[in-house]
């Protein structure tokens, strides 16, 4: 942010036959470069983002969540009917502890001599089969459930409850709620004056933040000059959210800071400035020099022109002032 440097304020009361009206002065200071800073639009985006889906066909039997609702990571958000995967699973559970019971009453025989090696071999590869049949049930039953990958927000709902769906098919959008990220379309020139790993800021809806340079693209997109920069908060901002980057930037030109409303409008794209000086006589008077606008930041404007350190300036109510007038300190 560009400051004003030495400024000091004191008020002159001017004479005028008919009123008499308080003018704000402030001294300026000439200096050879003026801070500006420049604002690059981009895009709040969470750092995950998921549609998600069931793995396997069914008909919904709830889901538990609506849109806006937070979330922990691992929760149940919506089910199918799992009558049909736990009626598999019974069914292989059971196919399993009969291929367990003769595996063990084959051991049994072998250690006696009553079968042969192949005979084992038979029992043991049926009893594997019939446990990989339970893990790949209990999986599919499991896969009736949509768990939350990460915490986060629900971003939209799909489907509802009592709808047969094909895997894969979209039931709920979620946002990560910890991280978020801006994507900024930056100048080359301007990229080569940032470090990543840096820290940045951020003008969103009136407010600052920082935000830490992550990576930026090493090649243009479609023969554009501009590079594409992600930065991560550490603050959860909403998605969707626009925010302007901010790089200060020096230039060069000699010039000083003046309060915006102490210049009027002139002639030929110039302005018009009132000084206040000391005449012979110890009295004060106004005088009108015509300046150029360089800069503007707020309230602040930066301007050249025929001015000196030390100049007193009229900084408030200069739509009051005369040329020429003499004035006398209040």
């Amino acid at each position: 942010m560009n400051k004003f440097l030495h400024f000091s304020f004191f008020f002159l009361l001017a004479v005028d036959l008919s009123s008499n009206t308080s003018l704000e002065i402030t001294t300026i200071e000439i200096q050879d470069s003026y801070n500006t800073i420049q604002r690059f639009p981009g895009k709040i985006l969470p750092l995950n983002y998921s549609k998600l889906a069931f793995e396997v066909p069914g008909k919904i039997a709830d889901v538990k969540i609506d849109i806006g609702d937070a979330v922990k990571k691992n929760e149940i958000l919506a089910a199918l009917d799992p009558a049909e995967m736990q009626a598999n699973l019974n069914q292989a559970q059971a196919r399993f502890d009969l291929a367990e019971q003769a595996l063990k009453r084959f051991k049994d025989l072998k250690s006696k001599g009553f079968i042969s090696n192949q005979e084992l071999d038979r029992a043991n590869s049926e009893f594997l089969i019939a446990k990989a049949q339970v893990d790949l049930y209990s999986v599919k039953l499991e896969q009736t459930f949509i768990r939350a990958p990460f915490d986060g927000y629900i971003q939209n709902r799909f489907l509802d409850s009592g709808t047969v769906i094909s895997p894969g098919a979209p039931i709920l959008e979620i946002i990560d709620s910890s991280v978020v990220e801006a994507h900024v379309s930056v100048p080359s020139t301007v990229i080569e004056g940032l470090k990543e790993g840096e820290f940045y800021n951020f003008l969103i809806d009136g407010k600052i933040f920082s935000a830490k340079l992550k990576r930026f693209t090493k090649m243009s997109n479609q023969g554009s000059d501009n590079r594409l920069c992600i930065f991560e908060f550490s603050t959860f901002i909403s998605p969707g959210s626009i925010s302007y980057l901010q790089l200060n930037q020096q230039k060069s030109a000699t010039g000083a800071w003046v309060p915006l409303k102490s210049l009027s409008q002139g002639t030929q794209g110039l302005w018009n400035l009132y000084t206040v000086s000391k005449d012979n006589n110890d009295q004060f008077k106004v005088a009108k020099e015509i300046v150029e606008l360089i800069y503007v930041e707020g309230d602040n404007a930066y301007i050249s022109g025929t001015i000196s350190t030390g100049d007193m300036v009229v900084a408030g109510g200069a739509e009051k002032v005369i040329e020429n007038e003499i004035l006398k300190a209040n």
